[in-house]
């Protein structure tokens, strides 16, 4: 079974403060590229085997962006959504 994502390119240059990040996605031969910009150049990109697994991958890229220094509100809100859902149904219990 063939994983659901492959990283290309990892991290390449850190900021170390505010930035403006870009998701894009492009369907080349059979594999679809995920790449995220840092004010305009290629800093992650990853091959997603499967479109449903975009979001997942541009997700997990965007939170390594926002741990390594490269900071948007773009980034941030990546790793928030988890723990702001996860916060609020263990306060519904």
């Amino acid at each position: 079974m063939r994983p659901k994502t492959k990283q290309i390119i990892g991290l390449q240059r850190m900021v170390w403060g505010d930035c403006v990040h870009t998701v894009t996605c492009r369907r080349i031969g059979s594999v679809w590229h995920v790449r995220v910009l840092v004010d305009g150049v290629v800093n992650q990109e990853t091959i997603v085997y499967d479109r449903m697994h975009i979001a997942y991958a541009a997700q997990a890229m965007l939170r390594m962006e926002d741990k390594c220094g490269n900071i948007s509100q773009f980034a941030s809100n990546s790793r928030d959504r988890k723990g702001r859902k996860f916060r609020a149904a263990s306060e519904n219990l």
